[in-house]
């Protein structure tokens, strides 16, 4: 590791002051005011009291400020934070251990800041504002073109860009790409004017481009408990993410699929891509074609923009400016293992900035790769910047068992931190395609779009309780880690995060106001008081912060550092989990154990069997240089060790399908037994029995139709069933159209032994809806469009014996009338018919309009009632061409009659 002293050589006493200087870092070479940056160890040296402007080297000001970094000989309490920035002295980003890079007036009062606790200044080294990679060639080809590099640099906020732009082109370097209303630039370079671009005084931070973009691809609803927060009962939960807005970061175009009827807004021209599509499908689909293939969030808004890695486009920061977009998603890689990139600083910002945006990512499909963490293969793969933030959603890969896949990626992050956050299921998901199909999706791009589904649905919740007001993404992703099913090791580990996503648990937290907010400052410490109940089997307390955006390659990435300490009715204190982020195989995989957290910006206290009573929750601000620190305090309190989640009361299940049977657990010590009842629970049948680690079963639904079904499942003194019965009945098949006329249309399938009704469904304004119930297998439903399409289903049912079927998937008439045997109404018939062109001295056309009639005669009458034409046509509709030769006739009113099937109408035709 490179080390660097600091001295401030002038003309007059270089030699000497260079010697003090090399004296102090040699002295502070091991102390707390060493400040460790990418490869390097810098030695601030404590020069306020002998430190005059005039030291700064000429690179180091800028429009009559100041630039570099100031050391603190402690972090500045935030009355000091205040002072500052009412005195106009900007402490724009935190390097950690007491440091920041500043913008001072060149008027700022050296006493005034040495009063204020400042150790020392100096100008930021050229070294430092190069990222690791710049300084280590050869590049990678797709950040070479010709001699020049194609590098990404950022310049400080305050100067303009334009300027910028104008001073670089003095320099021969050209602009690539130039991003709205953002401080980076896009330049291609030649390799020999590293260190001459990074000396600038303008410039903050150059790297390489980011590498291309990657998809992360390769039966969510029940493992996410997506469908205890959308039951599709009346008496269930129904939050499907109404008026929430999701934004699909992709390939292209989604759609066109009845999926996303009335819901879907595409901004983007490329089409026949099918990833996006994938990503969409399982967040946001309504299942509308199959009802098996529905998405967490089958109401919310969804838009579709190009996946650009930036995160600077501007359909992207429109829709989150606008307020049509809360949820974002991303299943794209950009590297392995890159650290604290321009783009993880602005995600991190992004949501900041808006505190109501979620950024939702995939971890990545990339273990079995090294990407230079330090511990193999098999540990901190997470790919691309942009997933190392700290207040983003980064989501690892399961199976429908909740078993983690090997390619998902894990951690932790470059500095160590834990990530990924959480997991959901991504492998073998069906899902939405382009043309209204659908297509087999996996990888960690798949289980990305199962998290921003269920927060979607999260948000309407939260957001009908509150008036209509939007969560704080905060609040969010708080409730879903803590609420999150462990899996892998105790607590959190480096493979699943935090555990795998629970919404309903998530949504009853909401429901129940299980959460606090506040805020602390440089030293401050706060407490909260929280009851326990009695009979609590598992209590979860969690601390989580937004965290200002950190320096770029910051490590530690964290910039507020809060702690967390909870201490119960008996005056027992317990500190949060802990990871050993040590860069080896065998601390890596370690369970957590206990103690202070100094790395990640959440922090949590579990405990087993706690006793009833008032609880104390401190919060201290152990480091917060940038405050005060808003913080959310979530607690989950789980009063049953065994709990079934689906199918939990209302479902419509078909004999002979596989179906999830999905349960949650805490403290079992049994084997656990699965049983079902189609009595309501009068008898019970066993399904199997298997090791209390086990968290779904694939049951082969019985042939026994019938309304009463329910599930139970059992280990030791542990139980729960089904909080109400559920259907097994088989859903009708055969169904067809037979008939399409102008006003309405006749379908038929094959009835269904037991049924004593049918409900009809046609595609409405966004979902499948009742249009009409038949006790017959054949039904007439009106319509208002017979050249419009038709997307129509089915369901069977049996009042007396109460029970009903799951729907059939739908099936499309693409539009146009056929097979019409409706008598004709004398209105509709004259209205129907028109001619043209009227007047005529040639021909004149006759047009049935959006009638069909199986025959029709044609009279041409003079005003005298003399006939002089007669035709008959048969199976008459709009693409039939009906025309009369009138050139011979003489000029004057003539009567044109139309009669079918009895049924006449007249129409006058003047001839010129």
């Amino acid at each position: 590791m490179k080390r660097i002293t600091f001295s401030f050589l002038n003309s007059f006493k270089a030699v000497s002051i260079l010697a003090i200087a090399l004296v102090i870092s040699t002295a502070n070479a091991q102390s707390s005011y060493t400040v460790q940056f990418q490869d390097e160890s810098i030695a601030i040296p404590e020069n306020i009291s002998t430190f005059d402007w005039n030291q700064m080297p000429e690179s180091s000001k800028l429009n009559d400020r100041y630039y570099g970094w100031v050391q603190f000989y402690q972090t500045p309490i935030q009355d000091i934070q205040d002072l500052f920035k009412s005195s106009g002295l900007e402490l724009i980003e935190y390097i950690p251990h007491k440091t920041y890079l500043f913008s001072f007036p060149e008027s700022t009062s050296i006493t005034m800041l040495e009063n204020n606790g400042v150790r020392g200044i100096i100008p930021v080294p050229g070294s430092v504002k190069l990222s690791t990679a710049l300084k280590n060639p050869p590049y990678e080809s797709y950040a070479v073109e010709g001699n020049n590099i194609i590098v990404t640099l950022q310049h400080y906020k305050t100067v303009n860009t334009q300027f910028v732009i104008s001073e670089l082109a003095r320099k021969q370097i050209g602009v690539v790409h130039q991003f709205d209303n953002s401080n980076i630039l896009e330049l291609s370079i030649p390799n020999n004017c590293l260190a001459d671009l990074s000396s600038l005084p303008y410039v903050k931070w150059v790297e390489l481009i980011s590498p291309p973009a990657v998809k992360d691809d390769i039966k969510g609803r029940g493992l996410h408990r997506a469908n205890g927060l959308d039951t599709q009962t009346s008496a269930g939960r129904n939050y499907t993410g109404e008026g929430i807005g999701v934004l699909v970061r992709d390939d292209g175009r989604v759609g066109p699929h009845i999926d996303f009827e009335g819901r879907l807004v595409n901004q983007t021209s490329v089409s026949g891509q099918s990833h996006g599509d994938g990503v969409a499908g399982i967040m946001t689909g309504a299942g509308n074609l199959d009802p098996m293939n529905r998405g967490m969030a089958a109401g919310a808004n969804v838009w579709a923009v190009n996946y650009a890695s930036n995160f600077l486009d501007s359909t992207t920061l429109n829709l989150m400016n606008s307020g049509d977009v809360q949820i974002t998603n991303s299943s794209y890689s950009n590297g392995c293992n890159a650290g604290y990139t321009t783009i993880t600083q602005t995600v991190d910002t992004q949501m900041n900035d808006y505190p109501s945006v979620l950024h939702v990512f995939s971890a990545g499909n990339s273990n079995g790769s090294n990407c230079g963490y330090g511990a193999g293969t098999q540990w901190g793969n997470i790919t691309g910047g942009h997933k190392q933030g700290k207040n983003v959603i980064a989501t690892a890969n399961t199976n429908f068992a909740g078993l983690l896949t090997f390619s998902s990626s894990r951690g932790p992050a470059h500095d160590g931190r834990i990530k990924p956050d959480i997991a959901a299921n991504g492998t073998n998901q069906v899902s939405t395609n382009e043309n209204n199909t659908y297509q087999t999706f996996g990888g960690t791009s798949a289980a990305a779009p199962g998290i921003a589904g269920v927060s979607a649905q999260l948000y309407q919740l939260y957001s009908e309780a509150n008036s209509g007001a939007l969560p704080p993404a905060a609040l969010i992703k708080a409730t879903l880690m803590n609420t999150a099913n462990d899996a892998g090791n105790v607590g959190p580990d480096f493979k699943f995060g935090w555990g795998i996503v629970n919404g309903l648990r998530a949504g009853k937290l909401l429901e129940d106001e299980r959460y606090l907010s506040d805020q602390v400052s440089q030293g401050g410490t706060n407490n909260h008081t929280i009851n326990v109940p009695s009979g609590t089997k598992e209590v979860r307390f969690m601390v989580y912060w937004s965290d200002p955006a950190a320096a770029v390659n910051a490590d530690p990435a964290l910039v507020n550092d809060l702690d967390l300490v909870v201490t119960d009715p008996g005056s027992t204190s317990y500190l949060p989990y802990l990871l050993d982020h040590t860069p080896n195989t065998v601390n890596l995989n370690l369970p957590a154990t206990n103690g202070a957290d100094h790395l990640n910006n959440v922090e949590q206290v579990l405990i087993d069997s706690p006793s009833a009573g008032n609880y104390d929750i401190e919060i201290s601000g152990f480091n917060v240089p940038v405050g005060p620190q808003e913080y959310f305090i979530v607690y989950e309190i789980i009063s049953e060790n065994l709990t079934l989640t689906y199918p939990n009361g209302g479902e419509f299940l078909h004999p002979g399908t596989n179906e999830s049977i999905h349960w949650d657990k805490v403290g079992l010590t049994s084997d656990i037994t699965l049983e079902y009842s189609t009595n309501n629970g009068g008898t019970w049948t066993e399904i199997n029995t298997f090791p209390n680690t086990v968290i779904t079963y694939q049951w082969a639904v019985p042939a026994d139709t019938g309304g009463n079904a329910l599930v139970r499942v059992r280990s030791g003194s542990f139980q729960d069933e089904s909080d109400a019965p559920f259907n097994i009945a088989a859903y009708p098949t055969g169904l067809a159209v037979t008939e399409v006329c102008p006003l309405q249309a006749t379908f038929t399938w094959d009835a269904v032994p037991g049924a004593e009704s049918y409900d009809f469904y046609i595609l409405g304004e966004k979902f499948m809806e009742v249009v009409g119930n038949s006790t017959t297998n054949e039904i007439t439903v009106p319509i208002t469009d017979s050249a419009a399409p038709i997307w129509f289903s089915v369901s069977a049912k049996n009042a007396t014996d109460g029970w009903e079927s799951r729907r059939t998937i739908a099936e499309n008439h693409p539009g146009g009338e056929f097979g019409c045997t409706l008598a004709i109404d004398e209105n509709i018939f004259s209205d129907a018919i028109s001619l043209y062109p009227n007047p005529s001295n040639n021909t004149v056309n006759i047009s049935m309009n959006s009638i069909s009639v199986s025959s029709l005669e044609v009279s041409l009458v003079n005003s005298l009632g003399q006939i002089l034409h007669r035709s008959n046509y048969e199976t008459v509709n709009s693409n039939n061409e009906i025309s009369i030769d009138v050139s011979g006739y003489a000029a004057g009113l003539y009567f044109i009659s139309f009669n079918s099937e009895g049924v006449t109408t007249t129409k006058k035709l003047l001839v010129m």
